[in-house]
């Protein structure tokens, strides 16, 4: 577990004040409760005493140069990096000086006299209208009378730094695919580029450049014309815009959040006029004008909002089988039979299967029914094409079966019949005499 921030012990001081549990603020920070729980009973600025104790190292400083001038270590011409590992350095003070004291020991006496350098942070200003910043966040709030909790997913245009967030009872793709259009329309617009946390929901594996998406949200991503930029492994950083906002929803939001609400429309709502009454005050420090003055700006250089109708929680490309149908969720659906062992798309939205081939649907039927085969007649007729020969038409008797016609409708009626019953036992009885 990281060690805590001076800035994460201050948000949970100001949680805690608020009567939100240790055990819940550690969850929501993602910290260790332990550690928080013994960073909130001290000071922030109480000295750390274990760096004044005295160290079995202490008169030793010539025989450890020595050993690091043995391996030609770095840090004795105060470059600052290490040469040689510190279990050497330990193994030999013990083999060739009689040192007796422990690994750590060694690790911290070279820790306190050869500090690491401070890693310095690249600072970048995108231009407008390219980049955003999405990021969940979870807290728990009463809706309708019941505490539950309440996912908000925050986004921040990077350059105008207008926030906003969009609450939602899940965390599921179909969420996270709503709540971006849902902050695009409140941009005014969609940005070049997304940047997200590597969550399941965005990132099936991996992390940054070398990231996998998930095949839903890649396909979500370019039907409405963003490309994703998932942030490297353990790097806050990489989104420090949507991780600052997310701090300041534990001050800006925080009041609305501990209001008990009778849905979530009606906490919505508040939300967003929170987010204009802040954008009014709040300055941009690009610009230096006010936020919203910076995003009026801004939204002239966003692409437009798309137009996608349907979610989909779940996405794959198949290949069509001679039989012109394709397998999804353990099931099998038709689709035109021109697409014969060609590879279609099929997405699961909220209530059907819907397949695409060259951006056209062509195909739609009914998710999730106990159907284990489900068809659609008029995908198997038509015309032949260049690559596929239309399949054999059906026979009159097929269509009589299919058409559930019982066989008798095909005989002609009894009055109609040139030879009755009685004149064959007529006949019969002839031929017995």
């Amino acid at each position: 577990m990281a060690r805590l921030r001076r800035d994460q012990v201050m948000i949970a001081q100001e949680m805690v004040a608020r009567d939100v549990p240790v055990r819940q603020v550690a969850r929501q920070l993602g910290v260790d409760e332990s550690s928080l729980r013994y960073r909130l009973g001290r000071t922030l600025d109480a000295p750390d005493g274990r760096q004044e104790r005295p160290s079995v190292l202490d008169g030793w400083d010539a025989r450890v140069d020595a050993v690091l001038a043995r391996f030609d270590d770095p840090r004795l011409r105060g470059a600052g990096e290490a040469a040689v590992d510190t279990t050497v350095v330990h193994a030999v003070l013990q083999r060739d000086f009689g040192f007796r004291g422990s690994y750590q020991s060694v690790r911290r006496y070279l820790m306190r006299r050869f500090p690491a350098p401070v890693q310095a942070i690249r600072r970048v200003e995108t231009p407008p209208g390219v980049q955003a910043q999405h990021d969940w966040f979870e807290w728990t709030t009463r809706v309708a009378g019941v505490v539950q909790p309440v996912f908000g997913l925050i986004g921040t245009l990077s350059h105008s730094r207008a926030s906003f967030v969009w609450v939602s009872p899940r965390m599921h793709q179909l969420a996270w695919q709503t709540g971006h259009l849902a902050l695009f329309a409140r941009y005014g617009g969609v940005p070049l580029w997304v940047r997200i946390d590597n969550l399941k929901t965005g990132v099936a594996s991996g992390a940054g450049p070398t990231a996998v998406l998930a095949p839903a949200f890649a396909t979500f991503a370019r039907t409405c014309g963003f490309g994703v930029d998932p942030c490297r492994a353990a790097r806050g950083s990489d989104k420090g815009k949507t991780e600052r906002s997310v701090r300041s929803v534990r001050s800006v939001y925080a009041d609305l959040f501990v209001t008990p609400w009778a849905d979530l429309a009606t906490l919505q709502a508040a939300l967003d006029a929170r987010s204009a009454a802040v954008q009014a005050v709040r300055r941009c420090p690009v610009t230096g004008t006010p936020i919203a003055e910076a995003l009026a700006a801004e939204r002239a250089l966003l692409q437009p909002l798309p137009a996608l109708q349907e979610l989909f929680d779940c996405v794959v490309v198949r290949r069509v089988s001679r039989d012109g149908l394709v397998s999804f969720e353990g099931r099998r659906y038709s689709v035109p039979f021109a697409w014969v062992t060609r590879q279609v798309e099929v997405r699961g939205t909220a209530q059907h299967v819907v397949c695409y081939a060259e951006g056209q649907e062509i195909a739609r039927h009914l998710r999730g029914t106990r159907h284990t085969l489900v068809l659609e007649p008029t995908h198997y007729e038509g015309a032949s094409t260049a690559h596929v020969w239309a399949p054999t038409p059906l026979g009159r008797r097929a269509r009589l079966q299919l058409g559930a016609v019982p066989h008798t409708a095909a005989l002609p009626a009894p009055e109609a019949v040139e030879r009755p019953l009685a004149h064959y036992l007529t006949l019969l009885g002839r031929a017995g005499t």
